[in-house]
Formats: structure tokens, C-alpha cells, sequence
């Protein structure tokens, strides 16, 4: 969610002179030693830390964080910024391949020049090269010396036992998302993926049951036949769709598609599907859950539901979409918090899950050895630098970091009880979906502005805040949860006779929990990473083609061209690499449940 290793020498010029020209290194201090980072990185400290005991904070520090999860780039600003640089001293210069136009170019181009960034956020398959390529530090020392990383040691060993050639088991890798729950413990009380409707819209025609994703279609365009605007007279559609997350890392196909094949109990990595009973599709499968996404896009676009900016507008402008309730389909479980606040809900304004009788969905439990990506630290970094950038990573992974990340600002975004539990505040509630302006003691500006743009946190958000003992997420806290016995879910719950979607799911026995398992899998060979470039372009390409054809024959034609022209990229290769992969996964799910 490796490559090759070399690109040309004009594309390192340009794209170099582009990093310096947009002082991507200009302002760090010059504590980092002069030897070459791609010789140094990987040195043992059996266990020792070789960074400085007393921290110097006297200088302001940039640093790069190079971060495939982020949809920002540049200087993290506003109230996050603030309490970084008033905490720590120190200013974070973001730098987000899905966000630079040409990420592979971005990557190559920094990991040739040997240095990708000073901390570092990257998918499993790249970290792992990039330590085989010496450009990322042992923090064995550093971790065990920790105060709140340590916390999670157990965690980490059993990730970076995973890294090829590490067998004397040091820590090159921080997994995100880890919890301090348990690995087949799923704490959520919905699934990651699933349909969800205004309850408004939906229950004034009556809440039809739906049997499948046609029937979720009638019931989608009666909606935007009704609503086909907002209050403020913007036009509303069903779906709306964005290419800025396609071809991320190892996936080759249309991201939004790729998601919703969740629905129908496969889970897309690379050019196979994985099932929740532990088989195996290829992507290209006639009767398999991408095609039959793909034919949903299609059939909803044929029907006038779909945005036609789909095809060119970019997260954010499909983000500002969602916070206007101009979206009428929502299937992230997260996009509620665009929208949703209690008010909302009472007033029945408000997004829920609208059951589809023949949907099995594939949720993974909770991340407790991470999710597929790891922080990791520079192999440049040295002395003081580093022991900075190893204490802001301890910090974020600290119970005061994962409220700023996870909760917000304290007593702004939320108040403190005299039981110690917390309660959100209508700044809360409203603030990332109104980009609310903060106080000027926090930086002023907009609230979702200044939010963490780093976009990932070494702790998952259902994990148990020790200040609190309720988990970081505030959906699941007391107050919140008594807060949200609202008019809508007090509705749902009658007329599905479950308390929440989870419990509903358990009961249809729709819901296909996996174990979580991180584990780290072979990166791609030169070959495969050219086949697999060169099919992520024609299938994504291909895919929004057929999102917005003509006809049912021009959708048909065109997913049988694109399946010829695959084999002749490759495709066979490709698909016998990701299956040998991903049988390593199925295996450390069976032996999981042991």
C-alpha cells in the first residue's frame, strides 16, 4: 500500500533542483556526521543508543519528514506547528510523494541522492529496501532507552523480526497504528468499508431493503431525484470520486474501487484479491469483486449519479464536497466525520450504515503489530539531530501526542471532567468539518489547516488512553457514546434490532473478521517492478475509462482489451509473484487463530 533502483541522470537534475529551489534541506543544523549515509546507516549498537544523552534545543530544527501518507506538503503550520515548535523547537518540512505529481520520481530520485528524509514514513516493501540500501538508522538503543516507544517493544521485535537479513533482531522500523489491545480484538463498532446513507434521505422513502448493489443504486438516485442539491444550492450526487490516491506504492488499481471491494469479502493488494476464508482472486477475475465495483461506478454514472469532477478533482476538493453534504454515499467509516455531530443526528441530518442483504465485508481486527507502514529514522541523521527527531517520535507516541493527534486541542476541542474522562466540545465536534478558526494562543488559523499533517500515528486511535482509561477515539468514550443516543440511532437500532453495525453484521452473519498480522513481504525485483508499473498505469487509466463509457458493450470491451494487453505486459509474472506474497499473509492469519 521496492522499485527500481536507478532513474535518469536528467530526471535526478531536474527533480533535485526542484527539491533545493523549494528548500526542501535548507534549514536544518549541521550536527549530522559527513560520512556517507549509505555506509554508516546500518552500524550495530547492540542495544546502545549513539545518540546524545542532554539534548541541545537552542537551534530551531527543520525536519524533513518524508511521509506516504500524507496529502500536504511543505511546513507544518497552524496550532500543531505551534505546539511542535514551542514543545520541541522544531519545524517538520513535509514531503509527500501522492502529493509531488510523480511520487516513484520523488523516491527514486531521494534515495539515489542518498538521503530520503530525517524521519521517515514509508509502506513495509520500501522500508525494507531502503534499510538494505543503508539509508535508515538502528534505533535499537534509542527505542529501549524510550520513555513511551518502549511501551510497544514487544510489537516492534516482532515487526522488524520480519526484515530480511536482520537476525540479530535490531529496530530499524516504528509500525504504525500498533494498540495496546490484542491481535484478534476488533473494537470498532463499524467496519472500515460499507455503505452509509443521510438517515434523513433515506428513512423519508421508507428505508427499502435492499438486497443488492442494484437495488443500493434505485435507492441512490430516488435520493439525488429528491435532493439534488444542498441547502446552499450546490449540486449533489450520489458519488464522487478521486484519482489522487491511485498507483500508491504496490497498487495498481483505481483506489476507490479498490476500497469498496471490501463489501464483497476481498481485500486488493497489488494484482490479487484476498478473501476472508482465506483464498485468492486474481484483480482481473470476470466474476471477482473489482469488476463488479467497477460495473457499480458504471452503472451509477449511466444514471447521472456519479460527479462528473470525478474523473479531475483531487482529494481535497472531493473532501470540501463531503463537509458540504453534497456526497449522498459515504463508505469510509471515518467520512462521518465530516458531517456527523449529535445535533445532526438528532435532527435525523446524519450519515449511518444502510444495510445490503448480500454484502459480506472484509474487516481486519485491530491493528495491534501495526497496519503496513513504519516510521523510521535517517541513516544521516547523527548526535544531536537525531536525538531530536528520536524525541518528537517518542513524543507522538506519548498519551499527550496521541491526544493532540487523535482528540485535538485540550479544552477547546474537548474538556476534561471531574472523573477524568473527556467530553468533546462543539469546537470538537465541528471543527475539522468547518475548518473552525482556533485561538490565537494555539496559532489561530483554521482548525483542519493546522491539523498534524504527518496523517499517521505510531498508536492506533481505539487504543486505551492511560489519563482517561477510554480509548484515544472519541466515538467510543462515555460521554460521546451517551451524547449519540440520538434520534437517528435510536431509529436504526429499532429497525434492525441490533445496537450498533457491528452487532448487527454478527447477527446476519455478514461480518468476515481477519486476524491482523504485519508482517514483512518480499519487495518486487526490477522485473516485476517494471511489469508492475506498467500494468498499474493501464488498469488505473483503463478503469476510470470504463467508469464513464458509453454503453454496456464499450465497458465490456474495454476490461477485455485491457486483459489482453496485461499479458502481453507481463501479467502472468506478476500474479504468480503477488500470489507466492501473499500466501505468507494467509499463513500468518491461519496460524493466528491456532
Amino acid at each position: 500500500m521496492g522499485r527500481r533502483k536507478a532513474v535518469s541522470l536528467m530526471l535526478v537534475v531536474v527533480l533535485m533542483l526542484s527539491l533545493v529551489l523549494s528548500g526542501c534541506s535548507d534549514k536544518k543544523t549541521n550536527d549530522k556526521a559527513a560520512g556517507s549515509p549509505t555506509t554508516e546507516g546500518a552500524k550495530a549498537t547492540d542495544g546502545a543508543s549513539d545518540t546524545p544523552s542532554a539534548i541541545d534545543h537552542s537551534n530551531t530544527l527543520t525536519l524533513e519528514v518524508y511521509d506516504v501518507a500524507a496529502n500536504y506538503q511543505g511546513i507544518q503550520s497552524g496550532w500543531f506547528g505551534k505546539v511542535i515548535k514551542d514543545k520541541f523547537n522544531l519545524e517538520l518540512n513535509i514531503i509527500a510523494p501522492q502529493a509531488s505529481g510523480d511520487g516513484e520520481a520523488l523516491y527514486q530520485t531521494r534515495t539515489s541522492a542518498g538521503d530520503l528524509g530525517d524521519i521517515i514514513l514509508l509502506d513495509n516493501p520500501k522500508l525494507q529496501d531502503c534499510i538494505q540500501a543503508g539509508l535508515i538508522a538502528d534505533i535499537t538503543g534509542e527505542v529501549n532507552n524510550s520513555t513511551n516507544l518502549k511501551q510497544y517493544l514487544d510489537q516492534y521485535k516482532t515487526y522488524n523480526a520480519g526484515l530480511e537479513g536482520n537476525s540479530e533482531g535490531k529496530i530499524y522500523g516504528v509500525p504504525c497504528s500498533v494498540t495496546n489491545t490484542s491481535p484478534t480484538t476488533y473494537t470498532d463498532d463499524t467496519v472500515y468499508i460499507s455503505p452509509m446513507l443521510p438517515w434523513d434521505y433515506y428513512s423519508e422513502l421508507g428505508s427499502p431493503e435492499m438486497k443488492n448493489m442494484d437495488d443500493l443504486l434505485d435507492v441512490l438516485e430516488k435520493i439525488q431525484k429528491a435532493h439534488p442539491t444542498n441547502k446552499a444550492g450546490d449540486a449533489n450526487y450520489a458519488l464522487s470520486l478521486w484519482a489522487d490516491w491511485d498507483k500508491g506504492g504496490t497498487q495498481i488499481t483505481m483506489e476507490t474501487a479498490t476500497q469498496l471491494t471490501k463489501t464483497y469479502g476481498y481485500e486488493v493488494n497489488g494484482s490479487i484479491m484476498l478473501g476472508t476464508k482465506g483464498d485468492m482472486k486474481e484483480v482481473t477475475d470476470d466474476d471477482g469483486a473489482y469488476y463488479k465495483i467497477l460495473h457499480f461506478f458504471f452503472e451509477a454514472n449511466q444514471r447521472g449519479l456519479v460527479d462528473p469532477d470525478s474523473g479531475t478533482q483531487n482529494w481535497d476538493t472531493a473532501c470540501t464536497k463531503m463537509k458540504n453534504k453534497q456526497v449522498l454515499l459515504f463508505w469510509y467509516n471515518w467520512q462521518r466525520g465530516f458531517w456527523n455531530t449529535p445535533d445532526r443526528a438528532n435532527d435525523k441530518n446524519a450519515y449511518i450504515y444502510a444495510p445490503v442483504e448480500d454484502m459480506t465485508f472484509y474487516q481486519p481486527s485491530d491493528s495491534y503489530y501495526g497496519d503496513g507502514r513504519a516510521f523510521a529514522i535517517g541513516s544521516q541523521m547523527k548526535g544531536n539531530d537525531k536525538a531530536r527527531a528520536i524525541e518528537f517520535l517518542d513524543w507522538l507516541a506519548s498519551p499527550e501526542g496521541l491526544e493532540y493527534n487523535h482528540d485535538g486541542i485540550p479544552d477547546w476541542s474537548y474538556t476534561k471532567g471531574d472523573d477524568g474522562k473527556y467530553t468533546m466540545t462543539e469546537n470538537g465536534l465541528y471543527g475539522l468539518m468547518e475548518n473552525r478558526t482556533v485561538p490565537d494562543e494555539w496559532g489561530g488559523g483554521g482548525f483542519d489547516d493546522g491539523n498534524n499533517k504527518i496523517n499517521q500515528s505510531p498508536v492506533a486511535a481505539v487504543s486505551t488512553d492511560p489519563n482517561t482509561g477510554e480509548t484515544y477515539n472519541k466515538d467510543y468514550w462515555s460521554s460521546y457514546l451517551e451524547a449519540n443516543k440520538t434520534t437517528m440511532t435510536k431509529e436504526w437500532g429499532q429497525k434492525y434490532g441490533a445496537e450498533n453495525q457491528v452487532k448487527y453484521l454478527e447477527k446476519t452473519g455478514q461480518l468476515g473478521t481477519v486476524p491482523n498480522v504485519n508482517i514483512i513481504l518480499p519487495s518486487d525485483t526490477t522485473d516485476i517492478a517494471v511489469v508492475r508499473s506498467q500494468c498499474a498505469q493501464l488498469i488505473c487509466d483503463t478503469s476510470w475509462k470504463m467508469v464513464f463509457a458509453g454503453s454496456e458493450d464499450k465497458f465490456k470491451s474495454m476490461w477485455e482489451e485491457m486483459k489482453t494487453q496485461l499479458d502481453g505486459l507481463g501479467w502472468s509474472d506478476l500474479v504468480a509473484f503477488d500470489k507466492a506474497k501473499y500466501q505468507k499473509v494467509i499463513d500468518a492469519r491461519a496460524a493466528a487463530v491456532k
